[in-house]
């Protein structure tokens, strides 16, 4: 019987009832389940841990998530206050990355998970998209409507030749829901996808297998979207031909 590739799904510092605690949302976790994947999480607790390399081992891929705080400025050498952050998933995301990176391990990133990837490799953010002139789409939900409305489509995206996303196609439209994204693309990296406007929504790093990260959520509702389904599955696929390499 054909072996699940395991899933490392990265965790978030949450207050849960007065108590600090790690988490994430399920919506991560039945996408990598879903699509044929083994899903484990990943506490901070981890970082320089004893058991660090041995559980990373058994890792045959990462899921950076999204998340509701942001990278730490001073990780991209900016100067303002951010009041969103979490150290510790910073923290967990750079020590994957720096094994995924040594291992050519398959990464995905979402939201947040893209822009630590930009960060990782030497890039920078808008810290704030909501007073930036330069972008004219909708980049943001409605936090007063319901989920469906949020995670609608919100604006096209053009796919650039020669990713792994032109596999796909050459646009679709995306929903969207962030408050920061790349400014400067770190210079390892390839534009996979942009907005009308310009603002990049995936990009990925041709160094190695598979290593993706997309703007948006493709994690609502997967099954139901050509592209979440193409990705999850690309990822997926990617995931298990690492476990295999890691075998043989």
């Amino acid at each position: 019987m054909k072996s699940k590739p395991v899933i490392g799904i990265v965790c978030c510092r949450k207050d849960i009832q007065g108590q600090p605690g790690q988490a994430v949302h399920d919506k991560y976790i039945n996408s990598i389940a879903g699509f044929g994947g083994a899903p484990i999480l990943l506490p901070e607790q981890l970082v320089g841990s004893e058991s660090f390399s041995s559980v990373f081992k058994v890792l045959d891929g990462v899921l950076l998530t999204g998340s509701y705080s942001n990278v730490a400025p001073h990780r991209y050498n900016a100067l303002h206050e951010e009041k969103l952050t979490d150290e510790t998933r910073d923290n967990l995301s750079f020590s994957l990355l720096d094994y995924a990176v040594k291992n050519n391990m398959p990464v995905l990133g979402i939201c947040r998970g893209l822009q630590e990837m930009n960060v990782y490799f030497g890039g920078t953010l808008y810290p704030d998209l909501f007073v930036n002139p330069d972008f004219i789409e909708k980049h943001t939900e409605d936090e007063g409507a319901i989920a469906d409305e949020q995670y609608a489509p919100a604006h096209a995206m053009h796919i650039k030749e020669g990713g792994i996303l032109a596999e796909f196609g050459e646009a679709y439209d995306i929903n969207s829901l962030h408050k920061q994204a790349i400014k400067e693309l770190a210079p390892e990296l390839r534009i996979e996808g942009q907005a009308p406007d310009g603002l990049i929504e995936a990009m990925s790093n041709p160094k190695y297998d598979f290593m993706l990260g997309v703007q948006w959520h493709p994690e609502w509702k997967p099954k139901e979207n050509a592209l979440s389904t193409f990705l999850f599955n690309k990822f997926i696929e990617k995931s298990y031909g690492y476990q295999q390499r890691k075998s043989a």
